[in-house]
């Protein structure tokens, strides 16, 4: 007994119903063709994942419907069987679900009974709960489980299906990536297999989404608990994969790359919210140093060199190695690097200000002048070039809160924004020796040696340095992942090794700097605590870790 398969690992768009039914039919058509047993897409495929505040829209839900009754219509007189995910509507309430539509007709739907609500996901928020435990699928001489995407994280729910006694599962996901998100679902199913003692097909979504990146990676996990299938990350997919009853399935072993991958997710994240929002260039501002090259090394991965500009805007401030590490980056990347000098807009701006600022000493408003200025400019070579800017801040200056708003911080995506800085640094690294296949650009050594071994400095006054300000990243980034990621209390941080002293003045300039965040840039998802959706504090509390 063989199951044929074709897995729609596809990118599909929030809201483009046109599009992503030709897509759908277009993959289902081949998988007729190709005498498929089963088609089967990612999670809300038809709406694209995550549709948030559109699902409470009739108008939204209503298109819905008339797309999904175009997919039934579309498998009339076929053969292959379609399992869909999408929305369904009953009693007035809205299911995440799947729908085994099979020639014309849905015979099943599989509703979600998980819903998550911690992190980026509100689905309590529009979905409501399968309670019933729904039995297997008939499938041919097969009895099939489907499940969706959290309910394999929910143990008790998996070991409610173990009397089932089905010959295969399916899981069909639109999961978010991280660093380490594929090594945890990959043990996660290993698991799964073992409880219900048969193998398991994992399909995922794939592609960006806003802040959300989809690492796609399906895979199958055979009842030995071994990897017999993995389709690419990062890439869409849709091919077939037969898995054979009747003989052993082949293992293989596929090496995880962490820095390829984490360096892919940043590409695909900025060049589908570029295609997503109207888009098509993109300028930044280059300092000579390493977030500003590493910001320009993924803009032109995602979209070409010809289609990134890079801005040098120095003044009495800024050192000649920071004008010479600039223009070799630039050259290096065959970029333009356009320069305006802005000391003049400097002096004038100290001098409008010399009256109301008399009564004060010099300080860090000055230093932000400058950085205002730049933000300033810009912003008006984004709008006069139709380009969109990139913020080039990294997670560790956003969390201490070492950026200017309205400064640094303007742009319209924040590329490396949950990268902190150490990461920065390896990643650097990792791509002057590396590339891959999603690299538009297919240079190596692009980021100059000495922007990487300098040490980093705002240049915002002369003989500046980060150290001035901050310790060391490799101590700061430390104590940030700590609270930020691991969101562990004082004596659990102490107990790692770092001083309570630098425990507590951390916690506090991350805390002063929320409301910073809270108008930052939007930017890539990549670790398991982001400041855009997962990590929710007040932007106005008096918690005190030492307390």
């Amino acid at each position: 007994m063989k199951l044929k398969i074709l897995i729609f690992q596809k990118k599909t768009d929030v809201g483009d119903f046109e599009k992503n039914f030709l897509k759908l039919k277009d993959g289902y058509i081949k998988a007729n063709k190709k005498k498929c047993d089963l088609f089967i897409t990612s999670e809300l495929a038809l709406c694209g994942y995550p549709p948030k505040d559109l699902i409470n829209r009739k108008d939204f839900i209503l298109k819905l419907n008339n797309f999904k009754n175009k997919i039934i219509d579309l498998t009339i007189h076929r053969n292959t069987t379609f399992l869909l995910g999408t929305i369904i509507q009953k009693n007035n309430h809205l299911y995440n679900s799947v729908l085994v539509i099979r020639d014309g007709k849905i015979v099943r739907n599989i509703n979600k009974s998980i819903l998550p609500n911690y992190g980026v996901f509100d689905e309590k928020r529009y979905f409501k709960q399968e309670e019933k435990i729904q039995k297997k699928i008939k499938f041919k001489n097969l009895n099939l489980n489907i499940f969706i995407c959290e309910d394999l994280w929910n143990e008790k729910f998996v070991r409610s299906k173990e009397k089932n006694k089905a010959d295969f599962n399916i899981v069909i996901n639109a999961s978010p990536y991280d660093k380490n998100k594929f090594m945890d679902r990959l043990k996660l199913v290993k698991n799964r297999v073992k409880i219900l003692n048969s193998p398991m097909l994992y399909v995922n979504l794939v592609g960006g989404q806003d802040d959300l990146i989809f690492d796609g990676g399906s895979f199958c996990i055979n009842k030995e608990s071994n990897l017999i299938f993995q389709a690419p990350f990062f890439k869409e997919y849709d091919d077939t994969f037969t898995f054979d009853f009747n003989k052993k399935n082949k293992k293989i072993t596929k090496k995880y790359n962490t820095n390829q991958n984490l360096y892919n997710a940043l590409v695909i994240s900025f060049r589908d919210y570029i295609n997503g929002s109207g888009f098509s260039k993109a300028l930044l501002g280059i300092s000579g140093g390493i977030d500003s090259a590493l910001s320009a090394s993924l803009a032109c991965d995602s979209l070409g060199k010809k289609n990134v500009m890079g801005v040098f805007l120095p003044t009495k401030f800024t050192s000649r190695e920071s004008l010479k590490d600039s223009e070799m980056l630039c050259k290096n990347l065959d970029i333009k690097l356009e320069h305006i000098n802005i000391e003049y807009l400097r002096k004038q701006f100290n001098l409008t200000l010399k009256e109301p600022f008399k009564k004060f000493t010099k300080d860090v408003t000055e230093e932000n002048i400058q950085s205002r200025i730049r933000g300033s400019i810009l912003m008006a070579m984004s709008n006069k070039l139709g380009s969109i800017l990139i913020t080039t801040g990294n997670k560790s200056e956003l969390a201490v809160g070492y950026s200017t708003i309205y400064g640094d911080m303007c742009g319209g995506y924040s590329i490396i924004k949950d990268l902190y800085k150490s990461d920065v640094y390896r990643l650097s690294k990792w791509r002057n020796k590396n590339l891959t296949s999603l690299c538009k650009s297919k240079l190596l050594n692009i980021i100059p040696k000495n922007i990487i071994t300098k040490e980093p400095t705002a240049e915002l006054k002369f003989n500046q340095k980060d150290t001035d300000f901050l310790p060391s990243y490799d101590i700061l980034d430390n104590i940030l992942y700590c609270i930020i990621d691991e969101n562990l209390s004082l004596s659990e941080i102490i107990k790692k090794g770092f001083e309570k002293k630098l425990i507590i003045k951390i916690w506090k300039m991350i805390m002063r700097s929320e409301y910073k965040r809270f108008q930052s840039v939007i930017g890539p998802k990549v670790s398991k605590m982001n400041f855009d959706s997962d990590r929710r504090f007040p932007i106005v509390n008096r918690f005190k870790i030492d307390e």
